[in-house]
């Protein structure tokens, strides 16, 4: 019995992270789209384009693609080439899908590292316009990379799982 309640509350704090991950991705597309309406009334009503709200506008936009990427999306629902996926049998598309999570990992996994050091070198540089630090406007890519590994190794060690047919 306590096995089962700590898998009841392990899957309620997921979907409460979840739930936590779409509210934010929500707001930072939400962000980038008032900000974008806001840039149209102040260039074509007002005649007078802020330089502020466009690039606030693309940072909300970058930092809302990413987070969708790693956080909202599941990775089975990404963008794929499937073609010969689509035809072979089950336990191939398997065997295929086991080796790119494989390979996924292990890229992303080598991206990290030179990822952070790039990320500390943008902290010399600023935004031209909000002279916000060019490290946190792109620091979304490392938990891009993070968030999208997890959901690898969560999909992958799935498909060693009993339950491997939910995962293809």
């Amino acid at each position: 019995m306590a096995a089962r309640d700590k898998a009841n509350a392990l899957r309620k704090w997921g979907i409460f992270l979840k739930g936590v991950a779409d509210t934010i991705g929500a707001l930072f597309f939400l962000s980038a789209f008032v900000g974008f309406i806001i840039q149209i009334f102040y260039r074509y009503v007002m005649n007078r384009p802020l330089l502020w709200i466009e690039e606030f506008t693309m940072i909300a936009f970058v930092w809302a693609v990413f987070w969708a990427a790693a956080f909202c999306v599941p990775i089975r629902e990404h963008v794929s080439f499937d073609v010969v996926y689509d035809i072979v049998p089950e336990r191939t598309r398997r065997l295929f899908t086991m080796f790119s999570m494989v390979m996924l990992i292990a890229a992303f996994a080598l991206l990290i590292p030179y990822t952070w050091d790039y990320l500390d070198f943008l902290t010399r540089k600023k935004s031209s316009v909000l002279r916000i630090p060019m490290n946190l406007v792109y620091g979304c890519y490392l938990l891009f990379l993070f968030g999208f590994t997890v959901q690898a190794i969560w999909r992958l060690m799935r498909l060693f799982g009993p339950k491997w047919t939910e995962e293809i």
